[in-house]
């Protein structure tokens, strides 16, 4: 008899634990695919970022091209070309029906160490300026280079702190 109620005892004990493991591999399931679905969220949203880098800064790269082989690097010709332009990539995503958030940024520097036109486009505001380039003058406003730098990822210092006195100044 007691090898009865041991082998009933055992089967219960038995039929529990299947039970648990059934019940720990849905959680633990449930829980993967949330997981899951996040880190893919996750993963669309820097990959349309990384898209709209590549196709905007294309965009960057043939107006500079353009201002190099052009025999008019005005500013004037410089500030045209950018606004007859419009960047490809918005937010993660191809731009349509937005015009403003579709254009490119333009900052035009007068001050006697700086005078330039600086073309780039933005993340978000009107005057914010994500990635450019930077067509320089003399003081006699005639064409010296073209600083691509900031579309090489390669940063001068001081460069930030000029470029906020610039959009004050503009603004």
């Amino acid at each position: 008899m007691n090898q009865k109620k041991i082998l009933i005892a055992s089967v219960v004990v038995n039929v529990l634990l299947i039970g648990l493991i059934f019940m720990v591999k849905g959680n633990a399931q449930q829980q993967a695919q949330e997981f899951v679905k996040e880190t893919q969220e996750k993963t669309k949203y820097q990959i349309g970022q990384v898209n709209d880098n590549i196709q905007n800064n294309n965009l960057l790269w043939s107006i500079v091209d353009s201002t190099w082989k052009s025999k008019d690097k005005s500013r004037a010709f410089v500030k045209k070309l950018a606004d007859s332009q419009k960047v490809p990539r918005c937010n993660g995503k191809n731009c349509s029906g937005n015009e403003d958030e579709a254009r490119l940024r333009t900052s035009i520097s007068n001050n006697a160490n700086d005078r330039s036109i600086t073309v780039g486009w933005g993340s978000s505001g009107k005057t914010s300026i994500k990635y450019s380039f930077k067509v320089i003058y003399d003081e006699k406003e005639r064409f010296l280079t073209i600083d691509v730098n900031d579309l090489l990822g390669k940063t001068s210092e001081g460069s930030a702190g000029e470029e906020e006195a610039e959009e004050e100044a503009t603004e």
